[in-house]
C-alpha cells in the first residue's frame, strides 16, 4: 500500500537536506526551506521468509552466532553493543527482515531500537573524514557504501509499512536518515573524496552493485524523486554486472543469488524485467532437486530464497554458466554440476552429483570433492565444455597455474550415459618435462548426507547406498580408497551431521612427473 508523506510540521516528511543536495533529486520534490513537498511511497516487496526462530532470539537480546556480536539488551537494542555501528549485519539493518512477521508488535520495541541507533549515530563523528583518519583499519570505502544501499533497501522494504505507526518526531528521524542515504548514494561526500590524494580505493563490484540496486529500490518505491539519468545509470550499472549467461559478474553463485534477489524486489522497475530473466536461468541451473543452490564452496542450503527469488514459472536450464565456469549434464534421473577454479584454491575441478533427487557426491561444509594439493595455487585461465555424442555426454574442465615458474595443468573430464546409470571420470595433472612442483594429496569425494558407503570383500570398489533406496558402485583402479568420516557441527555445537568422504590414494609410491587418476560410478540393480 502507498504511503504518504505528508508536509505538515511534525511529521515525518519534515527532512532538511540543505540546498547543495536538493539538485540531485527531481525539481519539485523540496520546498523552497528544504522540506519534502507530498510524496507517495511504495514500500518494497520482501519476498523473501523470515527466520522465526531467528526473530525470536533476536527480541530476546541475542544476535545470530555467525555475526559474532553477542548478546544485548532486548530493550535499548542491538546498537548499543560497541561493535553494533560498524558491522554489516546491524549497521546495514538487515536484522528487520528477521522480525517482520510480527509487524503489529513491533512498533514500540523498534521505536526504542531505531532511538538508539539515531543517539549512537550522533555520538559517532559524522564527518567521513573524521571516520577514515581515525580508523586506518576500520570499514572500507567499499563497506560502508554496502551498509548505506543495504540500508535504504531494507527501510523501503520494512519500514516503510510501519511507518505511519511511529512517533511524529521518529518518523522524522527516519525520513531525513532516508533522504541523506539516498543522497550519499547518488553523491559521495565530496569533502572525504577530496582527501584521498594518494590510496585511492576503487569500489568493489559488490559494492557498485548495491548503489545501483539500492537506487532502483527508490526509483521504484517513489517515482519522481530521483532524476531520470540517476536511474538510467544505475540501471546500466546493473545491466554490467549480470553477464549474458545470468551469473553475476565474479562468476560466484552466491552472489548471483544474492543479485538475483535484489531484483526480484523490483517488481514497479519494468525495465529490470530481462536482467531479472537471466538471473532467474542461472539460478534454475545451480538449483538442486532440493531446491537448495549448488555453491561449490562448502556453503550449504539457501532452499527457501531459492525458491522465493524463481517463484511461479518455467525456467530453462543452461548446460554452461562460462562467466562462473560451470557446467551441467542430466541425463535419466542424474545431475552432474562441474566447476573449474580460478584464483587461489587448494584443488582442481570440483564436481556435484545427484541421483534420483539424492546427494551422491557434494562439496559440502566437511570438504570439497576434487583432487587435491597439498597446498592453495592461484588458478587462471579456467576453462569449461561440454559434447555430447554416442549416447553419452562429457564436461571438461581445465585450469593452469605456475610454482617456481613451471606450468601445470588441471583437468577433470566427466561422461554420463545416456540414461544416467553410469558415470566416468578421469582427474589428471600435467606438470610437463620437469615435474610437479606441487603435491597430490589425494582424489577426494565428499558423500552426500546420508549416504552410507562399504568396502567390497576384494577391497576392489565400494557400495554407496543412498536415501533414495539405490546403490552406487565405485571404483578407482590402482588407487587405494578409504572411507573418512566427517562431523559437521549444527546449532552451536548442538547437533551434529555425520558425512562420509572417500580418498583415493595411489598405492605406490608414483615416480611419474604427471598424475592420472580414472574412477567410475555405476548404478547397481538390488535384489
Amino acid at each position: 500500500m502507498p504511503i504518504q508523506a505528508k508536509h505538515k510540521t511534525g511529521a515525518g516528511s519534515e527532512a532538511r537536506l540543505g540546498h547543495d543536495l536538493r539538485g540531485l533529486f527531481e525539481p519539485g520534490v523540496f520546498s523552497d526551506d528544504g522540506s519534502l513537498v507530498s510524496q507517495q511511497w511504495h514500500p518494497l516487496p520482501d519476498f523473501r521468509p523470515s527466520v522465526h526462530e531467528e526473530g525470536l532470539n533476536l527480541l530476546q537480546g541475542r544476535t545470530p552466532f555467525r555475526t559474532g556480536l553477542g548478546s544485548f539488551d532486548p530493550y535499548l537494542g542491538p546498537f548499543v553493543l560497541p561493535a553494533a555501528l560498524s558491522h554489516s549485519w546491524a549497521a546495514s539493518f538487515e536484522f528487520l527482515r528477521d522480525l517482520s512477521p510480527s509487524y503489529g508488535d513491533l512498533v514500540p520495541i523498534l521505536e526504542l531500537w531505531l532511538d538508539q541507533w539515531f543517539i549512537r549515530q550522533n555520538q559517532e563523528p559524522q564527518s567521513s573524514v573524521v571516520r577514515w583518519k581515525a580508523a586506518p583499519n576500520g570499514p572500507s570505502r567499499s563497506d560502508v557504501l554496502i551498509w548505506r544501499g543495504r540500508r535504504v533497501i531494507n527501510w523501503l522494504a520494512h519500514l516503510l509499512p510501519m511507518m505511519q505507526e511511529f512517533s511524529p518526531g521518529l518518523q522524522a528521524k527516519i525520513w531525513h536518515a532516508l533522504l541523506a542515504d539516498i543522497a550519499r548514494l547518488i553523491e559521495p561526500d565530496r569533502g572525504f573524496l577530496a582527501t584521498l590524494t594518494s590510496g585511492w580505493e576503487p569500489l568493489s563490484r559488490r559494492a557498485v552493485w548495491t548503489r545501483a540496486s539500492a537506487i532502483l529500490s527508490v526509483w521504484g518505491s517513489a517515482p519522481g524523486l530521483l532524476r531520470h539519468a540517476t536511474f538510467v545509470e544505475a540501471l546500466e550499472r546493473v545491466e554490467q554486472l549480470i553477464a549474458p549467461d545470468g551469473m553475476f559478474a565474479d562468476g560466484s553463485p552466491l552472489g548471483t543469488l544474492s543479485a538475483a534477489a535484489d531484483l526480484a524486489m523490483l517488481t514497479r522497475v519494468v525495465e529490470i524485467e530481462p536482467i531479472n530473466q537471466r538471473g532467474r536461468q542461472a539460478l534454475i541451473t545451480l538449483q538442486r532437486a532440493n531446491g537448495s543452490l549448488v555453491t561449490f564452496n562448502k556453503q550449504r542450503g539457501y532452499g527457501g530464497l531459492v525458491e522465493s527469488v524463481l517463484g511461479p514459472g518455467r525456467w530453462r536450464r543452461s548446460s554452461i554458466l562460462k562467466t562462473g565456469n560451470i557446467g551441467l549434464i542430466e541425463a535419466g534421473s542424474s545431475r552432474l554440476w562441474m566447476r573449474t577454479p580460478v584464483g587461489l584454491s587448494e584443488s582442481g575441478p570440483i564436481c556435484e552429483i545427484e541421483a534420483n533427487g539424492c546427494e551422491l557426491v557434494s562439496s559440502g561444509p566437511s570438504g570439497l570433492s576434487a583432487l587435491m594439493f597439498d597446498r592453495s595455487i592461484a588458478m587462471s585461465n579456467p576453462q569449461i565444455r561440454r559434447r555430447d555424442e554416442d549416447g553419452r555426454a562429457l564436461l571438461e574442465s581445465k585450469s593452469t597455474f605456475e610454482v617456481d615458474g613451471h606450468r601445470h595443468s588441471c583437468i577433470r573430464t566427466v561422461t554420463i550415459r545416456q540414461d544416467g546409470k553410469l558415470i566416468q571420470g578421469e582427474d589428471a595433472l600435467f606438470s610437463g618435462a620437469s615435474g610437479a612442483r606441487v603435491q597430490v594429496v589425494g582424489l577426494r569425494f565428499d558423500l552426500g548426507e546420508g549416504c552410507d558407503p562399504v568396502i567390497s570383500r576384494d577391497g576392489e570398489s565400494i557400495l554407496i547406498r543412498t536415501p533414495a533406496r539405490q546403490a552406487w558402485r565405485f571404483r578407482c583402479p590402482g588407487f587405494e580408497t578409504q572411507i573418512n568420516q566427517a562431523s559437521v557441527e549444527l546449532s552451536l555445537g548442538l547437533s551434529q551431521i555425520r558425512r562420509h568422504q572417500l580418498l583415493c590414494q595411489a598405492k605406490i609410491n608414483d615416480t611419474s612427473k604427471d598424475t592420472i587418476v580414472r574412477w567410475d560410478l555405476q548404478l547397481e540393480d538390488l535384489i
